[in-house]
């Protein structure tokens, strides 16, 4: 009845999505009622959304998949993390009041090198076998960029924070189209401690103010 596709390997690339549409809404909630608060909520949903990201490929190779199942899961993947990291942060930003003739310059910079990555990952991407590391620094790690550079937001100067927010987003842009390998992490480690910095870093935000 419908083209959409519920199965569950593709359910918490999904939830990641929501999780970016809610970190949109706190992000314009800034731009009309100028909050700190309100960037710190959108900074957590951000992280959400990345470790989602984290976890949506592991659980979709646990599943019993078609074919079509798995090629869907990679376009639904790429698609998602276009909307949560490369779309979004942005969003952050202009409702920072960051919207002059350069910041637009750079955001259209940044966005076209975060999907081009995004295309170069999945005319690369198999279905099957996991990457073993990527090429250029993948669009994901914006969950980490941003929110680390929110802490600075309220405790410097406003037009410093804006000078650093918009550098690293122009370096950010470059490193997702330069070449040079970024090993993958697949140990089982690495999905333990990733949450829990992920869960202390929203701590941080919910009580630094």
């Amino acid at each position: 009845m419908f083209i959409i596709k519920l199965h569950k390997s593709v359910l918490i690339t999904y939830l990641g999505a929501i999780f970016g549409v809610i970190s949109m809404y706190f992000a314009f909630s800034k731009m009309a009622f100028a909050e700190v608060s309100y960037l710190r909520y959108s900074l957590i949903f951000l992280i959400l959304a990345g470790v989602c990201d984290m976890f949506d490929g592991k659980v979709a190779r646990m599943c019993k998949r078609t074919k079509e199942e798995k090629e869907f899961g990679i376009q639904i993947d790429s698609l998602a993390d276009t909307v949560n990291f490369v779309v979004l942060p942005v969003v952050i930003m202009l409702s920072l009041g960051m919207y002059s003739i350069i910041d637009i310059i750079i955001y259209c910079i940044f966005i076209l090198c975060g999907i081009s990555r995004l295309g170069f990952f999945n005319i690369n991407a198999t279905s099957d076998t996991p990457v073993k590391y990527y090429s250029g620094l993948p669009v994901t790690t914006t969950a980490i960029i941003y929110p680390v550079l929110g802490f600075l937001h309220g405790t410097i100067d406003e037009g410093l924070f804006q000078i650093i927010y918009i550098s690293a987003t122009l370096i950010t842009a470059f490193l997702f189209v330069f070449k040079f390998k970024v090993p993958k992490f697949k140990s089982s480690w690495f999905y333990i401690v990733v949450p829990i910095l992920a869960l202390i870093s929203i701590i941080l935000l919910l009580v630094i103010r």
